[in-house]
C-alpha cells in the first residue's frame, strides 16, 4: 500500500492526550503506556499544546524540577503547527523542518485526532523529498 496521507499513518492509533494541569509525572506515564514521544495538551476539545520527551529533559529534568510537582503548562510547546488529516507526508515534513520540531498534532475538522512523529514517516519518502528539493534547486 502507498501511504500518501496523514491519516493513513495515523492508522486509528490511539491519541495521547493529558490536561494542562496534570503533572510532568502523569503526562510521562501517558507517554510510556501508549509508547510514544509526545502528547497533546487539551483542555475538553481545545488543543492547547504538545509536550514532548524533549520538554521534558529540558525544561523539568535539566532545570532541577519535579515531574510530580510541575504542571504540563508550565513546559509545553504552546499554540503549536498542525495538519489536517488530508495533508501529505511532505507537507508534514517541510513543517518539521521549518519549525525544527519531530511532532506535529494532527486535526479532522479542527479537532486534534492523532500525532505524527518524524520516525512515523518512511525513510523512502524523506529521500525522495530532499532528492526533489534538489533537482528543483539545481
Amino acid at each position: 500500500m502507498i501511504i500518501s496521507t496523514v491519516a493513513q499513518i495515523l492508522n486509528d492509533r490511539p491519541l495521547a492526550k493529558v490536561g494542562p494541569d496534570d503533572s510532568v509525572r502523569n503526562a510521562c506515564n501517558v507517554m510510556c503506556s501508549l509508547d510514544v514521544g509526545a502528547v497533546v495538551v487539551m483542555q475538553g476539545n481545545r488543543l492547547l499544546g504538545v509536550m514532548s520527551e524533549r520538554d521534558v529533559i529540558r525544561k523539568c529534568t535539566c532545570a532541577h524540577r519535579h515531574t510530580g510537582q510541575t504542571k504540563v503548562s508550565e513546559i509545553m510547546t504552546a499554540d503549536p503547527v498542525t495538519i489536517d488529516t488530508d495533508g501529505s507526508l511532505a507537507e508534514v515534513l517541510e513543517i518539521m523542518g521549518r519549525g525544527g520540531f519531530h511532532h506535529v498534532p494532527v486535526l479532522r475538522k479542527g479537532e486534534a485526532i492523532g500525532m505524527i512523529s518524524a520516525d512515523d514517516i518512511p525513510e523512502e519518502y524523506r529521500m525522495l523529498l530532499q532528492r526533489f528539493k534538489e533537482f528543483r534547486e539545481g
